[in-house]
Formats: C-alpha cells, structure tokens, sequence
C-alpha cells in the first residue's frame, strides 16, 4: 500500500499519536510511514522515552516530602513532651509550692491555753501533709486559723504548727474551717461529728443510723434500728444483736448514747433498747426527754462534790443543749459521769452513803 504522508505531515502528527489521540485510519497512514522512515522512528522513540530530568526532579520532591513527614513528626514529639513537662511542672508547683488551702480533717490537734492567748498544736495524721502560710483573722469575737496545705517537700519540709491566738474579746476559734474552741473549752471532734448530724425528724432513718454511730452503740457488736414514727410520742428502739461487755457497761452506753439522740433529734421523745445476755436472759430499758431534769437538779455526788452542774446553764429542754457545740459537750460530759456514778453506787450503795 502506498505510503501517502511526508515526514512533516507525520512529524506533525507524532505529539498526538503518541499520546493515542488519533483516529485509527490516521494510525495506520502513521505506522506505514514509520516502518519505512528510520528518522520519523527516532523522534518518536525520543518523545516516548522519560525525561531524565523530570525523574530526578520528581525524586527530589519526594525526597523533601519525605524530610518535612520526618521534621514534621519531631515537631509533634516535642511539643507532646514540652506540653507534659508543663502540665508535671504545674502539677508540681501546685502540690509542692502553691498547695490548697488546708483542712482540718487531717490534723490532729492540742490546745492550751498560757499568757492570756489559746495556743494550738497541730500535727499530722498524714505523714506526707506539710502546713504553711498560717494566718489568724478575728472578727465579731470569731477567731480564725488558715493555712495552706501540701506534700512535705525540701520547699515546705514542715509536717506540724503552733500558733497563738490573743483570746481578749474571742469566744470561738476556728482551725481551718472546724471549730476547736469554744467558751474556754476544747471542742472535740467527736463533739462536731453528733451535731453534724443533727436533726429536727426522727423519720429521716439515715440521719438518726449515723447519730448511732457516733456513739459507742457500735462498740457492743451488731444492732437494728426501730422507728416509731405513727403517732406521737415518736420513738426510737435500738436492738443489740450481740452484746458485748458486762450488762452494766452496756446499760451506762445505752443511757449515755440516749440522751444524746433525745438532744439531737427534734421530734424524739424516748429511746428504749432490748438484748439478750450470754445467758440468755432479756433486758430492757428506756430513757426519756424527761429523764435528765433529775440528773441536772440533784446530781449524783463525784469525790465530795457536785460535778460541774452550776456550768451547764440549766434549760428547759434537752434539746436546747444542742444549739451550740460547747454547750452540748458540756451536757454529754455531765450526764456520762452521772450515768456512770449511778452505775457505780447501784453496785456498791456504800460508796453513796460515804458521801
């Protein structure tokens, strides 16, 4: 077949034969010209081949690539580390340099008083407690203590403080939001703890089950709680499944852990309780709101005198005890010892006859 195209025709038309671009009879005319022109042969083989250049400019791009991923990835790993060391460095100017404001419920505490001022111990219960910063403001006869609180560091090394506090116009004093005296009197944790739980209704069954707890109740083993709240007078009976200690012990506890519930919760008027022996005999007893006017107004005589009742300001409910820590602490201090003497003499009616 006659080959019909010249070389420039052909050289014209290779860019878009290469690249598939035309027609199929074209390709033919193309080819035919191709098989007999060795130069028209080369140009398209030359066109075919890869530029040398484009590859190695294309390596050298994915080289870069590659250095940017891995600078790029450094970059990340140091800003992780930078953030950690700043979050542990705060953290640790936090703990160690800065601290909290401190709280009471870690300190254990000793108070006296000297040179007309309360003076204040407090050490650690935690061993890795540290107190700085102590501050004592007074305001409307209030004193109280701050501090700040942290972990015992070789910044903040000290684990316990003394402080004084001029007592001239100070009626209560605070430790770090906890009241520890009051009217010349310590007030004790324990103290805090009953009238933290204080409350108007005998109903509330979680309330009055913590009361319970706070006494020594939970000394003579396991116990039921029974609620009377149907009609008035509204009462609370308290049955010991396993008695521990003798049956005087366990009737001085149960007086004394009544009385404090009779002041503590509002509408309460008696508290009984029930157990069974080692010998299996049954024994009951009960105590009234009523029960403690006796007590205040012919108390039991202690080593020839009458034990502090002229300081508990005689009210005309034992409820009315309850209104201020020292008042109430005074009041369960006075009713354990005559609980306790009444006890004594009912073992040994001698040891009243001596008196």
């Amino acid at each position: 077949m006659k080959n019909d195209l010249t070389c420039a025709v052909v050289r014209d038309l290779l860019p878009a034969y290469a690249e598939h671009l035309t027609a199929p009879e074209t390709n033919e005319a193309v080819e035919r010209h191709l098989a007999g022109c060795p130069d028209c042969a080369a140009r398209l083989d030359a066109m075919r081949a890869p530029e040398p250049e484009q590859e190695a400019e294309t390596a050298k791009e994915v080289d870069y690539l590659k250095k940017v991923k891995r600078r790029s990835w450094k970059r990340v790993v140091l800003a992780v580390l930078l953030t950690v060391l700043v979050l542990a460095g705060a953290l640790a100017a936090k703990v160690f340099l800065i601290g909290s404001p401190a709280s009471a419920d870690t300190m254990a505490v000793r108070t006296w008083t000297a040179g007309g001022q309360l003076w204040v111990d407090v050490t650690s219960s935690v061993s890795a407690n540290a107190w700085w910063g102590w501050d004592t403001e007074v305001e409307n006869g209030t004193a109280r203590i701050t501090a700040r609180e942290g972990i015992v560091s070789p910044i903040h090394p000290t684990a316990w403080g003394r402080i004084g506090v001029p007592l001239e116009g100070v009626e209560k004093v605070y430790l770090c939001g906890r009241l520890i005296w009051q009217e010349g009197e310590t007030i004790a944790r324990e103290t805090l703890d009953l009238l933290e739980a204080k409350t108007p209704y005998v109903g509330n069954a979680s309330t009055v089950g913590r009361l319970v707890g706070c006494t020594e109740i939970p000394q003579l083993g396991g116990y039921t709680l029974s609620l009377q709240t149907g009609a008035e007078p509204y009462g609370c009976t308290i049955q010991l499944q396993t008695v521990m200690g003798t049956e005087n012990r366990v009737e001085e506890i149960m007086e004394q852990a009544a009385f404090r519930l009779l002041a503590l919760v509002g509408n309460l008027s008696e508290v009984s309780w029930t157990y069974t022996d080692v010998t299996g005999e049954v024994h009951t007893g009960a105590v009234t709101e009523a029960d403690y006017l006796p007590l205040i107004k012919d108390p039991l005589p202690w080593y020839g005198g009458v034990p502090s009742a002229q300081e508990l300001d005689v009210q005309a409910s034992l409820k009315d005890y309850a209104d201020t820590a020292v008042h109430f602490q005074r009041l369960c201090r006075f009713l354990d010892t005559q609980c306790s003497l009444r006890r004594s003499y009912e073992q040994d009616p001698d040891l009243l006859i001596a008196y």
